[in-house]
């Protein structure tokens, strides 16, 4: 319960602003008062006793005036409750004393005027401040003696002359003054503890509310909890009776189930949720791939699959799926595992989160194919491109770019063989339009406006019209064409799914086929064993997640951004200086000859890296323009120590993407070794007020690294005016 001393302490500022106010009307009340009572003894023929008054009340309205600003804004220190007080007893005061020295000595002592200082501090009672209540009590006591005492001393006869007016009769007045400030404090205590005892009077009716409405909850949940037994008893009594037939089932398809997973393509799983990725099941098809049996994996306490994930790809990886599982959508990853006689595989992963009704995560299920066949093919192929654009031609999906109103800025072979040349308009331009079938091109207009607001999905999948006249599906990806802040257009790739679409069918058609097969089972196995009956639709539809991704992964075999950045430049570079274009595209192959070749390498020597970052300069100097200076502080050919590849070009990437530039205010950045040994990369800050979406590769990628093969780790600084990279250098 509540103590009388224990009123909370928003209560009593709550109550102490509230007298306050009401003080504030009070002033306002009694100087409306003084107002009419002057008028009325100006006009009765007291002038002079009237006049003298309003600079007092003058005064007090401004004091009144800045007491009620304050309060206003909920402003109401000890020095103003205090101050307030002394006014409010001081203007009495100094009103007495005034009228007994200039006009009739009665004045100290009139009962009319002297009513005013209970009724001060009655209205102080409401205040809940027991000191300033005592404090008023006695100023007022003290200022309505000290004007007394003062005129008597000055003229003690013409205080004989009445009773009213005699010593004996003001120290009456006095004590009465001060058993009123008595009355008034006890009073104000009884007001606390009046709103003590509501306010537990109040608490004990929560408190038995809160009880009651507990004690109905207790009484439905028992009888919900024996309505439920109940009825588990009737189902467990049914499941003893179809029991044996279901067991027959449940074999059956256990062996059915056995025999889609033994001819999958993949290996199949399904890991737990905790950090080291433990198995409850992953098929036979991972001794293929990784060398290491199925048995090795599941239930080892020594050994879990996370272990024959290559490290410098684990943290990557985890990240990526996690992302997939916090969003609740499928993921795909591409990853390198170390086989069994230590060469490295690579890997693609396709799996999604189950959860559930609560959305706990309860397991990963998932497929993981082998694609190390395909990745040497895809290295091989780049490494044999020379000029860029050549590259552009040769990709089997469509590459496009188009402008804000929609007409055709570039396209490359497979999009001519797909779609043919179009008609062109009057203007000559060719709008992409043509190319779709009516219903989707109102949809193909939104969807690109939503791209202009930051809105709307990765891509999208429209019904093509080709060049044959068929009709196509095909899934685009876009984004904006951004220059100079500006967007200017729209850019990415088209693909066509015509044989993806048919492969859904047959699995819609294989899955209903088996749930027509499954029908009879399904009402024979109760809920505890549903899953299981259920295993070959979720491998169906993991087959069909599994082609998602394999399309997946060929859209995302061209980076877009630096592919069209360099492909704008390079296309109005061959228009107005063809003999630079061609320096340009040698250029940018040397870049991606050098990235192929060493992506693998831990460490390269700093000549070598030097050597492809003249060409990636190259690269920025002709895109930029002069917005982008690099200035390289040190001589690179006595430089014979190690340093890891692609990083300076992460680097400088970094400072561009994060920072504005103009002819004007260019882009520095500097290359420099210190005494310490440590490559710095140090560049003006300038930066983007929106920042562009990070593409994972960066600051953390480069530590990481760092921290796999030695000890020193680089350094990232940021002073007032410059962003500081300091990497290491090694010794061979």
């Amino acid at each position: 319960m509540v103590k009388a001393s224990e009123i909370p302490l928003e209560i009593v500022l709550e109550e102490r602003i509230r007298g306050s106010k009401l003080m504030v009307h009070f002033r306002w009340v009694f100087i409306a008062l003084l107002v009419l009572l002057l008028a009325m003894q100006y006009f009765t023929g007291y002038k002079s006793e009237s006049l003298h008054a309003i600079l007092l009340i003058g005064f007090y309205a401004l004091c009144n005036i800045l007491i009620a600003a304050g309060l206003k804004r909920n402003y109401d220190p000890a020095w103003s409750r205090y101050g307030g007080a002394a006014i409010d007893t001081g203007i009495i005061a100094f009103h007495l004393f005034y009228l007994a020295n200039s006009f009739d000595q009665i004045a100290v002592t009139a009962a009319a005027t002297t009513f005013l200082y209970p009724v001060m501090i009655l209205l102080y009672t409401f205040r809940l401040d027991q000191r300033l209540l005592v404090f008023i009590t006695l100023f007022s006591i003290f200022s309505f003696n000290i004007v007394y005492f003062y005129h008597y001393f000055g003229n003690p006869d013409a205080f004989q002359v009445s009773l009213s007016l005699s010593p004996s009769s003001h120290i009456f007045k006095s004590s009465y003054l001060l058993f009123i400030g008595f009355l008034c404090i006890y009073l104000q205590h009884s007001l606390k503890r009046l709103i003590i005892k509501q306010m537990n009077e109040s608490r004990r009716n929560l408190d038995a509310e809160i009880e009651l409405s507990l004690a109905q909850q207790k009484n439905a949940h028992t009888e919900e909890l024996i309505r439920q037994e109940k009825e588990l008893n009737k189902q467990l009594a049914r499941e003893i009776f179809e029991r044996k037939e279901a067991e027959t089932a449940l074999a059956q398809s256990r062996e059915q189930l056995h025999s889609i997973i033994s001819n999958q393509l993949g290996v199949t799983y399904r890991c737990n949720n905790d950090a080291n990725w433990s198995m409850q099941f992953i098929s036979h098809q991972i001794e293929k791939i990784s060398g290491y049996p199925a048995s090795d994996i599941i239930g080892n306490s020594k050994m879990s699959y996370m272990d024959i994930i290559h490290p410098d790809d684990r943290e990557d990886v985890v990240r990526q799926v996690n992302n997939g599982i916090s969003m609740k959508m499928p993921f795909e990853v591409i990853y390198r595992i170390t086989h069994a006689s230590g060469k490295t595989v690579w890997v693609q992963e396709n799996g999604r989160g189950i959860f559930d009704k609560d959305e706990k995560l309860l397991w990963i299920d998932g497929v993981i194919i082998d694609i190390n066949e395909k990745m040497e093919t895809e290295k091989a192929y780049h490494e044999s491109e020379i000029r860029f654009h050549e590259l552009t031609d040769f990709l089997p999906q469509t590459i496009y770019e188009l402008d804000l109103a929609g007409n055709i800025v570039f396209v490359n072979r497979a999009g001519v063989e797909l779609f043919g040349e179009g008609v062109r308009k009057p203007d000559g331009k060719v709008s992409a339009l043509q190319f779709f079938i009516p219903e989707d091109k109102e949809r193909m207009v939104s969807n690109l406006r939503d791209k202009l607001q930051g809105k709307g999905k990765l891509f999208n999948e429209y019904t093509a019209i080709c060049a044959d006249g068929r009709h196509c599906p095909v899934i685009i990806y876009s984004s904006p064409i951004i220059r100079d802040g500006k967007v200017t257009g729209f850019r990415g790739i088209i693909v066509e799914i015509s044989e993806l679409k048919r492969v859904e069918e047959d699995l819609r058609y294989a899955k209903e086929e088996l749930e027509t097969l499954n029908m009879n089972l399904e009402k024979a196995v109760d809920q505890r064993t549903a899953e299981l009956t259920e295993a070959n639709t979720q491998l169906l539809r993991l087959q069909k997640e599994n082609l998602q991704s394999q399309f997946d992964v060929l859209k995302q075999q061209v980076n877009p951004h630096f592919l069209f950045n360099s492909l704008n430049v390079l296309i109005s570079l061959i228009k107005l200086e063809p003999n630079l274009a061609e320096t340009f595209t040698e250029r940018l192959a040397k870049v991606y000859r050098y990235v192929l070749e060493n992506r693998d390498e831990n460490l390269v020597p700093v000549k070598t890296e030097m050597d492809f970052l003249r060409a990636y300069v190259f690269l920025i100097d002709t895109r930029f323009q002069g917005k982008v200076i690099i200035k390289i502080e040190f001589d690179e050919e006595k430089e014979n120590r190690l340093i890891l590849p692609l990083s300076l070009q992460l680097l400088i990437e970094n400072a561009i993407k994060h920072n504005v530039f103009s002819t004007k205010s260019p882009l520095t950045i500097r290359l420099f070794i210190d005494d310490n040994g440590y490559l710095n990369v140090v560049n003006n800050l300038q930066v983007r007020e929106k920042h562009i979406a990070s593409t994972g590769i960066g600051l953390n990628n480069i530590s990481s690294r760092y921290s796999l093969i030695c000890d020193k780790a680089p350094v990232f600084e940021q002073s007032q005016h410059e962003f500081i990279a300091k990497i290491p250098l090694l010794h061979a």
